[in-house]
């Protein structure tokens, strides 16, 4: 049984090993915000791409931000315009990446943890069903702004 101190310890590693996992796949400059603790809901505007996580802290981690930022972080790897469809696409496959390579850094500090295919969700609509929340704003320069959230499962 997990007490509250290691869930914690996870929380912050499956953060930490988020980020230097943006910042390894992501060639641009990041800024990483204050970290918001949010409790049983949360609205979301755009295109957000949920990954779920299974093991030792279950829940998903949550990339989300504008169409157009993703286009221009797309555009910004791959030298190319991204637009319409592969946009989702192109957000999927990214955090996807990301989780990944996340998960791998995990598993090197002792964390198990497994992911599932990513669930790309667009337009307006309110998350809800977690314990608890973390969101971090993450600003990319040229890219635009964004927010990963790590959604913890009820009962974790």
């Amino acid at each position: 049984m997990q007490t509250q101190q290691d869930q914690n310890t996870i929380i912050k590693e499956v953060l930490n090993c988020a980020v230097e996992s943006i910042k390894g796949i992501v060639p641009l400059e990041l800024t990483v915000g204050r970290p918001t603790l949010l409790n049983g809901s949360f609205n979301h505007h755009a295109i957000g791409v949920f990954i779920g996580i299974t093991g030792d802290l279950p829940g998903r981690i949550i990339l989300d931000g504008p169409e157009n930022a993703f286009a221009c972080l797309g555009e910004k790897m791959f030298g190319m315009p991204i637009e319409g469809e592969m946009v989702e696409s192109f957000a999927g496959e990214v955090v996807n990446m990301i989780a990944g390579n996340m998960g791998v850094a995990l598993a090197a500090k002792g964390i198990k943890i497994d992911i599932t295919p990513p669930t790309i969700i667009v337009g307006d609509s309110k998350i809800s069903g977690f314990k608890q929340a973390i969101e971090l704003p993450l600003s990319f320069k040229e890219a635009g702004d964004y927010r990963l959230v790590l959604n913890i499962e009820k009962g974790a």
